[in-house]
C-alpha cells in the first residue's frame, strides 16, 4: 500500500521525505512544536461556564497499570439537561473508567451513565451504548459535560460555543425507557488530546463504558443496543466488527449513521467547507499515534497551519466555524496542497488511515446503516461501499439513504439534517430489535 503511493509523495513535495529524516530529531525539534500546539489546548482549569461550577471534576487522562479494561475508577452525579422532566426522567452519573487504545495500552476515559426511570414496554429493560458525533476535542467539549448545560457561549478569548446536539437522541432513548451509556472518547495521557476518529480506540471505549456502568447501577442482564452517528457511527462499526475485544458485552442490534469508514476521503471532502475544523481534530488524533507520524505532519505544516490547528483544538466544534469555516487548507502546508490531500501522501499517516478503515470485519447482529445522498461531511459513496462489503460477508444490514434536496453552501446541513429528520424512525427500529 505504501509503495503504491510513492508518486503522490513526490507530487506533494519533498516535505514527506524530509519528515522521515526528522524522526531521530523529534526529541529536540518536534517537541517544541508539540508544546506550541499543546499550549493552545490545555489550561490549568476548565472554562468557567457558570453552569459547570458544581459539576464533578476528574483528573486528566492517565496511563493505567494492573487494572483491566472496563474497571470503574470514579463516578459522580451529573446534571442532565432534560433529565428531570416527566417523560425523560433519569438519574445521571459521570464516570471515569479504564479502557484500551488501538495500540493495546490501558488508559483512563470518561463518559456518562444515564439511568432511565421511564416505563419500558417489552422484555428486559435495555441499555444503549451511545457513541457521540464530533463535539470538539477540547476537554470542555466532552458530551458528559455539555449535556449538563445544553448550550453555552464563552466570549472570553476566542468565541467558544458548547452545544450538546446529541441531547435529542439521548432524551428520546431515555423517554422510551432505555438506559444510556456514552463515552467521551479517550485522550492521550501525554498530550491530553482526544484520540479523534481513532475507530479502534473509540470502539473499545464504548464497550468498556458499558462494563464500567455495570459496576454502578446498570443490571448486567440488560440487553445492549448500539447507537452512533458520524464519528460515533465509525466507533460502533468497529465495536461490531471486532466483538472479541469485549465478549461479555454482546450487542443485540445497532443503528449506524454516516460513519467515516475511510477517513482520508472525508478529510478531502470537507476541506474548504464550514466544518474545515475537523481537519485539525484529525491532525491531533494522528499526532499522538507515533513519532513517525508526528515527524511527517509537523514538518509539513506552515506556521499559519499550526495557528489554525491550535485555534481549532482549543474550542468546540460549533466554534471552529469562526476559526476555519469555509477556508481552504492549501496555505496550511509547505507544499501548497490541501491538508487532507497531503496527509494521504504521507506513508505512515496513510498506513494509519488504512488501519482505521471499516470493512475488515463483519457485524454479527442486525444493523440499520444509513447515509445521505448529498452529505457534505461524509461522502455517501463510502457508506454505500461499507454496506456492500458487510452484506457480501453475510451481515444483516438494513439500508436507508436520505434523498432530500441538497442544501447549498457546504454548511454541514446535509450531514446533520437527516440525522434529526429520521431520529424517531431510527430509534423505533433499534427499540423494536431490543424487544424481540
Amino acid at each position: 500500500m505504501v509503495g503504491s503511493r510513492s508518486p503522490r509523495i513526490h507530487r506533494a513535495g519533498v516535505h514527506a521525505a524530509t519528515a522521515r529524516a526528522w524522526v531521530p530529531l523529534m526529541g529536540d525539534v518536534g517537541r517544541g512544536v508539540v508544546r506550541r500546539l499543546r499550549g493552545g489546548t490545555r489550561s490549568p482549569t476548565r472554562p468557567r461556564f457558570a453552569d459547570w461550577e458544581s459539576e464533578p471534576s476528574f483528573s486528566d487522562a492517565t496511563w493505567v497499570i494492573g487494572r483491566p479494561p472496563g474497571t470503574l475508577l470514579a463516578s459522580a452525579p451529573m446534571r442532565l439537561m432534560g433529565g428531570s422532566g416527566g417523560i425523560n426522567r433519569a438519574t445521571a452519573w459521570r464516570i471515569e473508567y479504564v479502557t484500551t487504545d488501538a495500540r493495546g495500552r490501558t488508559i483512563t476515559a470518561t463518559g456518562a451513565y444515564l439511568h432511565s426511570h421511564s416505563p419500558w414496554r417489552g422484555g428486559a429493560r435495555p441499555v444503549i451504548a451511545f457513541a457521540p458525533s464530533t463535539q470538539g476535542v477540547a476537554p470542555h467539549c466532552d458530551p458528559s459535560w455539555s449535556m449538563s448545560v445544553g448550550m453555552s457561549v464563552s466570549l472570553r478569548g476566542p468565541v467558544d460555543v458548547v452545544a450538546s446536539y446529541e441531547l435529542p437522541a439521548v432524551t428520546a432513548l431515555l423517554a422510551s425507557g432505555a438506559h444510556v451509556v456514552l463515552t467521551d472518547y479517550p485522550r492521550d495521557p501525554d498530550l491530553g488530546w482526544q484520540l479523534y476518529c481513532d475507530h479502534p480506540s473509540g470502539g473499545h471505549a464504548l464497550l468498556d463504558a458499558v462494563r464500567a456502568a455495570r459496576q454502578l447501577h446498570l443490571p448486567e442482564s440488560a440487553p445492549v443496543g448500539c447507537w452512533g452517528f458520524s464519528q460515533g457511527g465509525a466507533a460502533v462499526g468497529w465495536a461490531l466488527e471486532y466483538p472479541g475485544y469485549a465478549p461479555d458485552v454482546s450487542p443485540v442490534a445497532a443503528v449506524i449513521g454516516a460513519p467515516p469508514s475511510r477517513l482520508d476521503d472525508v478529510l478531502a471532502h470537507v476541506d474548504g467547507s464550514l466544518v474545515t475544523g475537523v481537519l485539525s481534530y484529525a491532525v491531533a488524533g494522528l499526532l499522538v499515534v507515533s513519532p513517525e507520524i508526528r515527524a511527517e505532519i509537523l514538518t509539513a505544516l506552515t506556521p499559519e497551519g499550526l495557528d489554525h490547528v491550535t485555534a481549532d483544538l482549543a474550542t468546540c466544534a460549533v466554534s471552529s466555524v469562526f476559526t476555519s469555516g469555509w477556508r481552504g487548507t492549501h496555505r496550511w502546508t509547505h507544499a501548497g496542497v490541501p491538508l487532507g490531500e497531503l496527509l494521504d501522501d504521507l506513508p505512515h499517516v496513510s498506513a494509519e488511515f488504512d488501519a482505521r478503515r471499516l470493512g475488515w470485519g463483519t457485524p454479527s447482529v442486525p444493523v440499520l446503516l444509513w447515509g445521505s445522498r448529498h452529505d457534505d461531511v461524509v461522502p455517501v459513496a463510502q457508506v454505500r461501499e461499507l454496506r456492500d462489503t458487510w452484506r457480501a460477508a453475510g451481515a444483516d444490514v438494513t439500508w436507508y439513504e436520505d434523498r432530500s434536496l441538497r442544501v447549498p453552501g457546504r454548511t454541514g446541513a446535509n450531514h446533520f439534517g437527516p440525522y434529526y429528520r429520521h431520529l424517531t424512525r431510527n430509534v423505533g427500529w433499534l427499540l423494536d430489535q431490543l424487544r424481540r
